[in-house]
């Protein structure tokens, strides 16, 4: 018997025992959430965004988001969020708030931007916010944009497949096992012709040489005998100023010839019996 009450006294012991955390963890909840500040939010976006998911400012836990209403303004509706935020956590009045997702796979979350200004915002205050670029989205667009383009893409690689397969049998039309050879024959050819153009090259350097000797020579020989050459020149040039004066009087004859011999002509033509029946010039030595 005195077992049993033993039992029951810390059976009830217990319970007092929970009973009394349980209303401490209340106390608890009820003194943080009272001491804690407002403040609001509005985004045209809030994909991912619920109550109880975290506050921070530059990345520091701070708050949590204590609801999400929309309200609908001349026709277009944004989505008001009240924040919890530590009391007495000072906010510039130029912070801005994004709904921003630290991992991949994790919860979205409202992080404020510390501002620069020495004021600050009052609780139940708006904070300016900055939309943000929802990825699933943006990864979502983009896929709509790979599906429409991979067909295409698909199409222009067989063409050009296509092609690449018509000038590869182009390519090996062209290197027969007869074109390489005559390509080998033409390539041995050419390196035999560029010998030969090297020889004729040493060739033509060789002819240089000698002509650049001989032209020194030449000068050479023009300056040792400029004195008989000046000599041979002027006789040569008395000999053409004489010739000249004999041509004028061969010119002179030939010209009274060739009349002698058209008026002779002229006598034949118009009377050719002339030349028969005329008579031969008396011999004056008789």
């Amino acid at each position: 018997m005195k077992k049993d009450n033993k039992n029951y006294f810390v059976v009830g012991l217990f319970v007092l025992s929970g009973i009394i955390l349980f209303l401490l963890l209340l106390a608890k909840i009820s003194i943080t959430s009272s001491s804690s500040d407002s403040y609001f939010v509005e985004f045209e976006n809030v994909t991912g965004v619920k109550d109880g998911i975290l506050v921070t400012y530059n990345g520091y836990q701070i708050g949590s988001v204590s609801s999400v209403q929309p309200v609908i303004q001349n026709g277009k509706v944004t989505y008001r969020l009240s924040l919890q935020v530590k009391s007495g956590w000072k906010i510039p009045v130029d912070s801005h708030a994004q709904i921003v997702m630290p991992a991949i796979i994790s919860d979205k979350q409202i992080d404020i931007i510390q501002g620069t200004a020495t004021e600050s915002l009052k609780p139940g205050e708006n904070i300016k916010t900055i939309e943000s670029v929802d990825i699933m989205q943006l990864v979502d667009s983009i896929a709509k944009e790979l599906s429409q383009f991979i067909p295409e893409s698909t199409k222009n690689v067989e063409v050009l497949l296509n092609k690449l397969n018509a000038s590869a049998d182009q390519v090996n039309l062209l290197l027969s096992p007869d074109n390489v050879e005559s390509l080998s024959r033409l390539f041995s050819h050419a390196e035999s012709s560029a010998g030969s153009l090297s020889k004729l090259a040493t060739g033509f350097e060789q002819m240089s040489q000698q002509l650049g000797d001989i032209l020194n020579k030449t000068e050479m020989l023009v300056d040792d005998n400029s004195d008989d050459l000046r000599y041979t020149i002027l006789e040569m040039k008395n000999s053409v100023d004489a010739v000249s004066s004999r041509i004028e009087s061969i010119m002179y004859n030939l010209d009274h010839t060739s009349q002698n011999m058209n008026e002779l002509s002229r006598t034949l033509r118009n009377n050719p019996a002339a030349v028969l029946g005329s008579r031969p010039p008396e011999d004056k030595v008789q």
